[in-house]
């Protein structure tokens, strides 16, 4: 009813209502779990009582957002788990593992397929879609904990650490922020089974089911457990200040692209009124409708991790300065982000825990294919999949593929002329300094470019549609990579095998050679 009105009142559609609502909600929901429950209970039961706090609550969210249709994340979650415990009965982990993936795949890809229309869906699948790689990643993480009861190594990494974090306090030291990310820290499989209600818990965590981010069965044992802390009479401050400033900032993002989509539509580029101007008006239209459809992953994304911080299950231990730090679940570094020289650079600043739970559970699992493009290349495939059945996932993905290969081949090709730029020795000489930034701001226009012309096919979805907007353009995103491709290939080669183990470029520091990325389906709201 009260939905019903909104729509009537600001005529936006009622899911995308339903979806801002479900996130808004998650604040509450949050601020309570922090008040009453994230400190210590006196009774053995607190784990089950804030797991159960997190069912209900996360049931009734997925209800006023799913309506009747909650019962296929119900049903995916319950088979997962009876698939791992049958796995388990006889013996055999890995035989679950494969048919938790291909079910919960086929599931997904089902109901794309029946509910797919020419736009955005705001419907079941797209938590459907959040939930399907946190179950393979709950079955993947069962099956690896086989080989941790087989090993002589401890099994029980909530005590460890628990018992790590008494000894660093006792000695007046603080826990440091963890090495790996705290969505998917090492030793995160899973020895034995969890409680099925354990894992509903999981699967339905109020901050996160929606839209993400991604994190592992461990990080929410940790959580409900309290073992996330050094001290749970004591939890870190800031967090109330961090979900604040993540609240402001996801509303302000969303609000900026609520204004620019009215001056920027990307259903623009298919009149012919956009075909008629200028060539340079036509690409900077492309740029700037492309830029603000980015705009709202990272106003959602921003918005849905305050609930994460407020909860308290972002903690992610303390920084250089002696700071906690509540970023562990942030889907997105912002600032990387909008001023990312390289494509390389965008993959680890964007949907940051999705990449990471793909090269985890796919792209380092591939390993048998004895090549790392291959890997690669599977890894995006089946992230075009997982996005849905529409042609422009994949178009926009097998770009961005070609686009950073592209990139890697030039950086190395140019970096002996680049390499003085960044030399200590010349960092006082005002004409370096000037070629550095001219450099770099050609790096930062030449990465969203090819970002924003990727993204085209992924916001138009329907074939038809993206060869018209591409054909506006004379198809230049294409014909620009593919030559640089080409030309790189035919020049020879100026490294040395010597120099090239030697040479550690910045965007192989940074993003590690993982050619991986993704977003969430989210319309406008």
């Amino acid at each position: 009813m009260v939905v019903s009105k909104l729509n009537a009142a600001t005529g936006i559609p009622e899911q995308n209502l339903r979806l801002t609502l479900s996130i808004l909600f998650a604040y509450v929901i949050a601020l309570v779990y922090r008040i009453a429950l994230l400190r210590p209970l006196k009774t053995k039961w607190a784990p089950f009582i804030r797991n159960l706090y997190v069912v209900v609550t996360g049931l009734s969210i997925s209800f006023f957002f799913n309506g009747s249709d909650i019962k296929h994340s119900l049903i995916t979650t319950n088979v997962t788990w009876f698939l791992c415990y049958f796995g388990d009965l006889i013996g055999n982990r890995k035989l679950a593992c494969v048919l938790s993936f291909i079910f919960n795949f086929s599931y997904l890809l089902v109901g794309y397929y029946v509910t797919a229309t020419d736009e955005y869906d705001i419907d079941w699948t797209m938590p459907q879609c959040v939930l399907c790689l946190r179950m393979i990643g709950f079955s993947m993480d069962f099956m690896d904990g086989a080989k941790v009861l087989k090993s002589s190594a401890p099994v029980n990494a909530e005590k460890k650490t628990d018992e790590n974090n008494k000894i660093n306090t006792h000695s007046g030291a603080l826990p440091t922020r963890p090495i790996q990310p705290i969505s998917f820290e090492k030793n995160i499989q899973l020895p034995t089974l969890p409680p099925l209600i354990e894992t509903i818990g999981y699967a339905y965590f109020f901050g996160a089911f929606l839209i993400g981010p991604q994190f592992s069965f461990h990080l929410y044992r940790k959580f409900i457990t309290m073992t996330l802390y050094a001290d749970a009479n004591n939890i870190p401050t800031g967090s109330y200040r961090y979900a604040l400033k993540s609240f402001l900032l996801g509303a302000l993002y969303l609000g900026v692209q609520q204004i620019a989509v009215g001056f920027f539509p990307m259903s623009y580029l298919l009149t012919k009124e956009y075909a008629a101007k200028p060539f340079i008006n036509r690409l900077a239209y492309m740029w700037m409708a492309a830029k603000f459809s980015f705009t709202k992953y990272l106003g959602i994304w921003t918005l849905a991790e305050g609930s994460c911080i407020l909860s308290g299950i972002s903690f992610n231990g303390y920084g250089a300065s002696g700071n906690p730090e509540w970023n562990g679940l942030a889907n997105v570094e912002k600032m990387k982000f909008e001023f990312a020289t390289s494509l390389n650079q965008i993959v680890g600043a964007f949907n940051t825990n999705t990449n990471l739970w793909t090269k985890i559970y796919i792209f380092k699992r591939l390993i048998f294919l004895g090549n790392k493009n291959l890997s690669s290349l599977g890894a995006l495939l089946f992230l075009a999949l997982w996005h849905g059945v529409h042609p422009g996932y994949y178009l926009c993905f097998s770009l961005e593929y070609v686009d950073i290969e592209t990139e890697k081949r030039w950086v190395k090709r140019l970096e002996p002329y680049i390499k003085p730029l960044y030399d200590p020795k010349n960092a006082s000489d005002s004409t370096i300094t000037i070629l550095r930034r001219l450099y770099e701001f050609a790096c930062w226009f030449g990465q969203t470019c090819g970002l924003h012309y990727a993204m085209v096919p992924f916001e138009l979805l329907k074939w038809n549609k993206i060869v018209i907007a591409y054909n506006s353009v004379y198809w230049i995103g294409h014909i620009v990579v593919f030559t640089l491709l080409f030309i790189d290939m035919i020049l020879p080669k100026r490294r040395t095998k010597k120099a090239d183990k030697a040479t550690i470029t910045l965007d192989e520091k940074v993003n590690n050679d993982t050619y991986i990325n993704g977003t969430t389906k989210v319309k406008k709201q």
